[in-house]
């Protein structure tokens, strides 16, 4: 393992009301001033600032400065989305505002639960004064989190306690490595790299750059990347990180990446980059499960559909929000395509205002059959506080029975399940799976396309096609004419391509039948030959050559109601066929050659008799 990625990487985000001096106290443990020079002059931050700083081992720690005015709460979600801690900040002559709250609950949202309290302002207030505030504070947070922070208080205008914040914020960071390292020995360094787009511009020379905090994963130089939702291929040119030039980052870090591949034009804020294999979905509607229950003192607002404006990642929009009756779930629906994954926590926001309606997790991103809904429901219902990549693959599995092989999945094979081809499959599920194919062929003479099944038995088609593959190899099952039927025999869909296009022209062909030539088909021979021997085709005189069921069904109709030593005029022969004497005369020289009949003059004589007829 490389020493960049025994390092710890970590970003922190200060969070609070307007004016509680989160900018100023940033610059006093950074040294920077991350307020644009329009945010200086109005005295307030509207978007997104960074900055960062060391700590005594020399590990950098990025800082995002989040706005405080509740007109900018959606920026403040794309600041918290992914963060290791929150600094809440809280001035002392103001004590606890609406907005602490708001933030509170956005950075519950966002499932932040490392959480540091920081009183600004201490030089404007008495101890007792202090006091006060601080009890307040830890109370407010203690009931809305279930938690006790940490607490310090400060003077960023006289650098007053700065060292003391930084060393609860690096102790912190300390002990959430310490209980992340389990998790990350079992992912390993192969975490799908993860990067919510937060800025998109032209450098010259390089092309688009985007920033973002790299929340999973790493990047290096050369690296590609997926864009979502656009689904395009692009990849790494630049790395930088906090203003260094980088041949590799690692999360979790503020990283600057040049792209290549894509134009400034086709990027947008709130795009999601990740690695090929990261199971990122681009959707229209999604299935989320309510976390209020991380707000105990937020009353649950009506539940009517409504539109809603929804933050996740750095991405904001509206949707649809359509509560499902009697659980803790609803459904959204996107106008347009949104990237999101499974588990990913988002806030819902009062469409046109700023009041938080729901915290909610990304539980289903997947089409769902009307017969499976209700089935889902409940399984969501039941899903776990914490929920994890193993609980969708089961959840997945125990619904549908399959699930489409990804790479992730090649590198957590859920345990006691099969493979086929690309799919993992339950054991149970496909063992009732094989029972109703055959159940639905199980009559005789029965038949069906895969398509037909399909539809009987309300599976994709895809992983269907798969389990009649273990049927038809051994020997339960054969393909003929495109549809199944049981028992053995040869299965059309092992011919060669080439013999399959041709056998399909000669079928379509019917009574007219193909004449080589007639046909310009390379190597026609060589593949009329082998269906030919393998008895799909007949050959007539003259290089005509017919579908074998079809010769079969004209016997049939010639020789229907006739007996042994029967004689049997060209004419008949003609009409019973349907035939015209180019090809009439041509199949009854074929029924001499394959022991049907004889000739006797301009008559034949019927030799035998098919079965059913004798």
């Amino acid at each position: 393992m490389s020493d960049l990625l025994t390092e710890n990487h970590a970003v922190i985000g200060l969070s609070g009301h307007v004016d509680h001096g989160k900018t100023a106290l940033i610059y006093a443990l950074t040294g920077m001033m991350t307020a644009r020079a329009h945010e200086q002059a109005c005295g307030m931050t509207q978007d997104l600032g960074f900055a960062h700083f060391k700590d005594d081992q020399g590990h950098t720690i990025g800082v995002i400065d989040v706005p405080g005015h509740e007109r900018y709460i959606r920026n403040m979600v794309a600041g918290v989305w992914h963060l290791d801690l929150v600094i809440l900040v809280v001035a002392a002559n103001e004590g606890w505002m609406p907005m602490t709250t708001a933030h509170l609950e956005v950075a519950q949202a966002m499932g932040m639960e490392r959480i540091v309290v920081c009183i600004t302002k201490k030089d404007t207030v008495t101890t007792e004064e202090l006091n006060e505030v601080e009890e307040a504070v830890l109370e407010r947070v203690m009931d809305m989190t279930g938690r006790v922070p940490e607490c310090v208080a400060v003077s960023a205008l006289n650098n007053d306690n700065i060292d003391a914040l930084k060393s609860v914020i690096v102790r912190q960071l300390q002990q959430a490595e310490k209980e992340n390292a389990k998790q990350d020995i079992i992912e390993d360094i192969d975490v799908s790299p993860l990067l919510y787009v937060d800025r998109a511009f032209l450098v010259n020379g390089i092309g688009t750059v985007v920033t973002g905090t790299l929340a999973r994963g790493t990047l290096a130089i050369g690296d590609k990347l997926m864009v979502h939702p656009l689904n395009k291929m692009v990849k790494v040119r630049t790395l930088q990180s906090y203003h260094s030039a980088r041949e590799q980052v690692a999360a979790t870090s503020r990283v600057a990446v040049g792209l290549k591949g894509i134009t400034l034009k086709e990027m947008k804020r709130g795009y999601c980059l990740t690695g090929e294999s990261h199971q990122c979905r681009v959707v229209n509607q999604c299935i989320v499960r309510f976390t209020d229950h991380l707000l105990p003192e937020k009353l649950a607002p009506e539940r009517k559909n409504r539109q809603v404006e929804v933050a996740l990642g750095t991405w904001h929009g509206t949707a649809q929000l359509i509560y499902i009756k009697d659980t803790g779930l609803a459904r959204l629906k996107f106008p347009t395509p949104v990237s999101l994954f499974f588990e990913q926590p988002m806030a819902l926001i009062r469409h046109g205002g700023s009041d938080l309606l729901h915290s909610a997790e990304v539980v289903w991103t997947d089409d769902i059959a009307p017969q499976h809904k209700k089935a889902l429901y409940s399984k969501l219902a039941a899903l776990p506080l914490q929920i994890t990549l193993d609980d969708q693959t089961h959840l997945a599995l125990s619904l549908q029975g399959y699930l489409l092989v990804t790479d992730a999945l090649k590198a957590n094979m859920p345990i006691g399940c099969d493979v086929l081809s690309g799919f993992i499959v339950d054991p149970t599920w496909l063992q009732k799976t094989r029972e109703q194919i055959m159940a639905q062929l199980n009559e005789q003479g029965a038949a069906m396309s895969s398509m037909e099944l399909s539809s009987r038995l309300r599976i994709a088609v895809e992983p269907l096609v798969e389990v009649i593959n273990t049927l038809k190899a051994e020997g339960q099952l054969h393909l003929s004419y495109d549809k199944w039927q049981q028992g053995k025999g040869r299965s059309e869909d092992e011919l060669p391509p080439e013999a399959l296009t041709l056998l399909s022209l000669i079928r379509q062909k019917g009574k007219d039948g193909l004449e080589l030539s007639k046909a310009k088909i390379p190597n026609a021979k060589k593949w009329l030959r082998q269906l030919s021997h393998q008895k799909y085709i007949t050959i007539l005189e003259g290089d005509i050559y017919y579908d074998m069921a079809l010769y079969q069904n004209m016997v049939n109709a010639i020789l229907e109601g006739h007996q042994k030593h029967d004689r049997i005029s060209m004419a008949d022969i003609k009409d019973k066929a349907e035939l015209s004497r180019k090809y009439s005369i041509p199949l009854a020289n074929r029924m001499e050659m394959d022991g049907w009949v004889r000739r006797d003059e301009n008559d034949r004589i019927v030799l035998k008799v098919p079965e059913n007829d004798a």
